[in-house]
């Protein structure tokens, strides 16, 4: 997940700024914390280090007491790997001034893959023979795949990269294909595209096509229980709505009948920043994020619902599960995709928040909620105090 949204050329995290700044008097700023959770949960932060920020977050397939951020890190703009029990941070790229991340995915230790959507390009960052833990070194990095989609002002990839983690049957995609969604800047005519062997022949599902259309912004993609492509959008006249999608037929594209708005607009005349981010836990359950507000008056809820049966002709009945201070939730993870995030759970799965301040400015560190329950083996709880 990300920070940043394109909207018509000018970033959602630009426009806030450029407006804020009229109205935040220098020195003003508030942190931002849990106003609400449910029982069953402990609220906490993880430090990222005075002076550093994140603007992008992503899950470790390979480890799951690590997750891994985008963001100004020691004065410079690194990707980091972090350890969630005792905030220690690894860089793993430095990023070139040519590359900035609006968005990105691990697949593996070796390989992740970069949104960017200042340059309208997606990158892939691949550690080679012989691996060193870095993707610092010559021809590790190269543009993914030339686009096939853009809008007269140029803007192309969007915000949010997902990796398919198995072969997927309800989506007829295999295992490693790279999803991101494209913002080609008209109403309703946002992009999941697809691409497949990353690693080796980039591909597009379907040659030079899109595999799904028809939204506005990205704002997050994700799999359900049972495989099925939720997707979100994020921005006016679409704020707030989810996508369910499933291929039927097998064609290796989402046509007509093959989604259905599983969630639609609930606050239309307050959701302005939109849907902002979309995690879905072990379980299945999905959690989505609205912000709207400033200062005293920002709030973010973290909405929640279980898909039902039949998604595809009914929608899906949402809940608010908690609240923030923030005014944009620009990132939200789960550390896991097999530790339960029930109430009260053993060694639960951590949920991880990037958002902005209540003045739309970057904070140094990350919220957490997690189970209450034990946590197994020996943690320096401090930083989450």
């Amino acid at each position: 997940m990300a920070r940043s949204h394109v909207l018509q050329g000018m970033s959602l995290r630009s426009f806030c700024l450029l407006f804020c700044s009229i109205l935040t008097v220098e020195g003003a700023a508030l942190d931002i914390s849990f106003t609400d959770h449910p029982p069953g949960y402990v609220a906490g932060r993880l430090p990222l280090g005075a002076g550093n920020s994140a603007f992008a977050l992503a899950s470790d397939p390979e480890n799951e007491n690590y997750i891994y951020a985008a963001g100004l890190f020691d004065g410079a703009a690194r990707i980091v790997r972090i350890n969630l029990w005792t905030a220690a941070q690894t860089s793993v790229f430095v990023l070139p001034t040519s590359i900035s991340v609006s968005g990105f995915a691990v697949l593996n230790s070796r390989a992740l893959f970069i949104s960017d959507a200042w340059h309208d390009k997606i990158f892939r960052l691949h550690d080679k023979n012989p691996p060193d833990g870095d993707f610092n070194d010559p021809g590790e990095v190269a543009e993914l795949i030339q686009p096939i989609y853009r809008n007269p002002g140029g803007d192309w990839t969007g915000t949010t990269v997902f990796i398919i983690p198995s072969d997927n049957n309800r989506l007829t995609l295999q295992r490693g294909t790279v999803l991101f969604q494209s913002e080609d800047g008209g109403t309703t005519q946002g992009e999941v595209l697809a691409v497949a062997n990353p690693l080796t022949t980039p591909t597009y599902v379907p040659p030079f096509g899109r595999y799904f259309w028809g939204f506005n912004y990205g704002g997050g993609l994700g799999l359900d229980s049972q495989g099925r492509l939720l997707v979100a959008s994020s921005f006016w006249p679409e704020t707030g709505k989810i996508w369910i999608c499933e291929d039927l037929n097998g064609n290796r594209e989402i046509g007509p009948g093959e989604s259905n708005i599983l969630v639609p607009r609930i606050h239309p005349t307050t959701e302005w920043a939109g849907l902002s981010a979309l995690a879905v836990d072990a379980s299945g359950r999905v959690y989505s994020s609205v912000g709207w507000g400033f200062g005293n008056t920002a709030q973010t809820e973290i909405r929640t619902f279980t898909v039902p049966s039949d998604p595809l002709h009914t929608t899906a009945t949402v809940t608010t599960f908690a609240k923030l201070n923030s005014p944009y939730l620009s990132a939200m993870i789960f550390s896991s995709q097999t530790r339960s995030f029930s109430p009260g759970a053993v060694n639960g799965a951590f949920m991880i928040l990037l958002g902005f301040d209540p003045f739309y400015g970057d904070v140094d560190y990350l919220l957490t909620l997690r189970p209450n329950g034990p946590s197994l083996g020996t943690r320096r709880w401090p930083h989450y105090r």
